[in-house]
């Protein structure tokens, strides 16, 4: 019953919740968007780590990692993000909800998992505008590119898996930009919108040590190789009036010819290092390292925007006070933390837009004795962006919700 129960809502939700925006952020304009976390809630509630893997939850990040699932998993998670920006002279606010993954891993033997599902990559949401009494502009744009994937696991030897992904992008972004001077009888608009595709894919190799005081020293490497993603875009260029209520009635749209780009997903490697007690404490650092996207190349980018090798630190872990006490809730919550600085690689106005986050949550077990199933909640607090040279610096704050239900297939019946 709870295997078809969540068939179901894993498949609502797949057909439901994808072609929202997910960020409100005006530096989504920059590139493909700006990019989204691609993993589960608690594993971004330890700064987004990958190294540490255990066998009731996906890591979406570490293919390598369901190596070690022993029970069917179903996983969805959802955040809703406050922004505060500021500039030199203003500062306004702004919100995005949004469905964040939804996927499920299945065990087939001891040393062997699946997983497929459906995550985010990047996203595109903003509305800039301005008004004074000779002119009118307004900047806007919505979308996302989606990654579908499929990974395994695989046991290769006691403490070493490997594990590989084959994701499938695509999704479609809108971009638009309005123009009305004082004198002139008509205002400007031009709008491109944006079908994005593409096949990527993912390697991992994931490393757990036993030591002879009975904690264990883990390592995790991920690879993702340079790809392509092909950009097809059409340019609508139209005249407009504008109306007292500020609403824009075109007067004439003129939709030029189809152009096709081949666009570059940057390669990224992650090395991660952890140690900890099992079932106790946990505690990680992670590096990573992404190449230069050419992403930001597209017919329509601005000439003041640039993009450079990006680069990350992650420090997180989780502290369970007693996993299976019977007598306190509490002691079997697992608590987690992290923090993290990210280099994002873009340059606007000669300046870096970096990142930083402070991250907590809550791992609480649900269900009676026998289920490992839990709910996760995670908090975050970060920083984006600079005031420095007319940009725009965000503070933003984050509650993710998710859920991670188990089940069991493929188990052997005794009677029939």
């Amino acid at each position: 019953m709870i295997r078809s129960l969540l068939t179901v809502i894993f498949l609502c939700t797949v057909m439901g919740s994808w072609a929202q925006s997910r960020t409100s952020s005006p530096y989504s304009f920059f590139g493909l968007g700006q990019q989204t976390f691609r993993g589960t809630i608690a594993n971004r509630s330890m700064a987004g780590l990958r190294t540490y893997t255990d066998s009731i939850h996906l890591n979406l990040q570490n293919p390598a990692a369901y190596s070690k699932l022993r029970l069917t998993t179903y996983a969805i998670g959802a955040t809703h993000t406050e922004t505060f920006a500021s500039t030199s002279t203003d500062s306004d606010e702004y919100d995005a909800t949004s469905v964040q993954y939804v996927s499920i891993g299945v065990p087939v033997s001891p040393k062997t998992a699946f997983g497929f599902g459906l995550l985010p990559f990047q996203s595109v949401g903003y509305l800039i505008g301005d008004l004074t009494p000779s002119s009118y502009t307004r900047f806007s744009g919505e979308g996302s590119v989606n990654r579908a994937y499929f990974a395994m696991g695989h046991q290769l030897t006691k403490g070493l898996s490997i594990g590989a992904e084959l994701r499938y992008n695509f999704g479609e972004e809108t971009n638009s930009s309005s123009l009305f001077l004082g004198p002139i009888e008509f205002g400007t608009n031009e709008e491109n919108e944006t079908d994005l595709s593409g096949l990527s894919f993912n390697l991992a190799l994931n490393y757990d040590l036993k030591l002879a005081n009975g904690n264990n020293l883990t390592a995790a490497v991920t690879y993702e190789p340079e790809s392509d993603i092909t950009a097809r875009n059409v340019r609508r260029v139209g005249t407009f009036t504008l109306t007292s209520e500020l609403t824009e009635n075109f007067t004439n749209v003129i939709v030029g010819e189809e152009t096709k780009q081949k666009l570059k997903l940057p390669e990224e490697l992650t090395i991660g290092l952890g140690y900890g007690k099992p079932f106790k404490w946990h505690v990680a650092g992670e590096f990573t390292h992404r190449g230069t996207s050419s992403s930001g190349t597209r017919s329509f980018a601005p000439e003041n925007s640039s993009f450079i090798d990006a680069t990350s630190m992650r420090l997180g872990g989780f502290y369970i006070p007693n996993y299976n006490s019977i007598s306190s809730y509490w002691d079997r919550v697992v608590y987690r933390g992290g923090l993290r600085y990210e280099e994002n690689g873009l340059l606007v106005n000669g300046e870096e837009i970096n990142e930083f986050g402070i991250s907590f949550g809550l791992g609480l077990p649900i269900g009676r004795g026998g289920t490992f199933s839990n709910a996760n909640i995670g908090l975050e607090y970060g920083q984006r962006g600079t005031e420095t040279n007319n940009l725009i610096k965000e503070n933003f704050f984050s509650l993710s919700i998710g859920l991670s239900f188990n089940d069991q297939w493929f188990q052997k019946r005794r009677y029939n």
